[in-house]
């Protein structure tokens, strides 16, 4: 059976193999073939045409232009490619190897990515020549289905695992010093004398952004007016607010985002809207993100929420604009009409019924200072969580 794979743009690949008898011969072209039907140029000596010709010269040439060479492992090859054999015998064979062991000794680096040694169904590793670090160096067994794939997978470049972006540093303040916190230290809640000024999604996308479930949005701002940011440094936020939310699993690695900026606005976000990161001209750190959903509705699980908003908050302190002294943190959940208090895992949560409203918002009446923001996130979110909740409740 052939294994399926989406295929990029033609690979070339030569398959270097002695004739051990004529049963070994076919089981090479049945695996020639199978490459060429999943989309790799693979060539052998049985399809060139039937003009005389130096075959070396053709070996020499497919082995130079190919992108990679396959050596199939044989009793004979391991024989002749490690020159153990009659020297009048397998003369074809003897060639090519001697070539490959030139070719690796010339740059080991490059043809060592190049040369691939192929196991096929009935054959062992012992069988790889020597030259080829069949015990140190990758090899390819195909008789399996997934064999085959870690093959194509290297033919085509096409990694089964992708190491996933580079987050930002971890900010952690002094325990001694400037900037320290005192141990066991509540952070302070000043209350303003008016609330600070905050644009919901809403306001920030002129309801561009309209998810369809309960879905929590957490503002940091400004306490203070500061300096504008520019629209060149909104310009290069953008892809570093998606790097950031992928990193943070706020975007899943293979999410499409739509990615963007204005002149007051820079954010990442999920084509459908559900979740994103955005900051505002002003200075404005926004997140957004969708509560887990039930069959009908969605569960609010303070722990799980409060944790997830901890991590947010770390997010958005790290975002590389400049810090004020003081920030304000708004939260709000919309389409709150049917959401469940309980746990994540708990089938059966308690109902929180909305019935006349279906937005709860949580001004920002709060000042915090960023030290205490960083060092007592979890502290900070699991009280924005019981207000919401005791918004909810009321």
């Amino acid at each position: 059976m052939l294994y399926r794979f989406p295929v990029g743009s033609t690979v070339a690949v030569f398959i270097s193999y002695a004739h051990d008898d004529e049963q070994h011969r076919a089981a090479v072209r049945e695996f020639a073939a199978s490459l060429r039907a999943q989309g790799i140029d693979a060539d052998i000596d049985s399809w060139a045409d039937t003009d005389r010709r130096d075959w070396q010269a053709w070996a020499t040439e497919h082995i130079l232009s190919a992108d990679f060479v396959l050596v199939v492992a044989s009793k004979v090859y391991r024989e002749m490619g490690d020159g153990l054999g009659p020297a009048d015998r397998h003369r074809g064979v003897q060639a090519e190897a001697a070539l490959l062991r030139d070719l690796l000794s010339d740059d080991r680096g490059k043809w060592t990515k190049k040369i691939l040694p192929v196991i096929l169904p009935g054959h062992r590793i012992d069988e790889i020549p020597l030259f080829l670090q069949p015990n140190n160096v990758d090899r390819y067994d195909v008789s399996s289905p997934a064999g085959m794939e870690y093959l194509l997978r290297t033919l085509t470049r096409q990694p089964e695992h992708v190491r996933p972006p580079l987050g930002p540093p971890v900010v952690l303040p002094p325990r001694s010093g400037p900037g320290a916190v005192p141990v066991g230290r509540s952070p302070q809640w000043r209350r303003l004398a008016r609330p600070a000024t905050v644009l919901w999604v809403p306001d920030l996308f002129a309801n561009r952004y309209r998810p369809q479930r309960a879905t929590v949005e957490l503002h940091l701002a400004p306490v203070e007016d500061g300096d504008r940011l520019r629209i060149r440094r909104l310009q290069q936020l953008a892809d570093d607010l998606a790097g950031r939310g992928r990193a943070q699993g706020l975007f899943t690695h293979a999410q499409a985002l739509d990615t963007g900026f204005s002149d007051e606005l820079a954010w990442a976000c999920s084509r459908e809207g559900e979740a994103g990161l955005a900051v505002h001209r002003d200075g404005q750190r926004s997140c957004w993100f969708g509560l887990p959903a039930r069959s009908i509705g969605s569960v609010l699980d303070e722990n799980d929420l409060t944790g997830r908003l901890a991590k947010i908050l770390g997010l958005l302190l790290r975002v590389d604009v400049p810090l004020p002294r003081d920030l304000a943190p708004a939260l709000g959940l919309d389409h709150a009409m049917f959401v469940y208090l309980g746990r994540v895992d708990d089938p059966q949560p308690s109902s929180i019924g909305l019935h006349r409203r279906d937005r709860v918002r949580l001004d920002p009446e709060d000042a915090l200072t960023v030290a205490d923001l960083r060092s007592s996130a979890h502290d900070i979110a699991d009280e924005l969580v019981a207000r919401l909740v005791h918004r909810l409740r009321s």
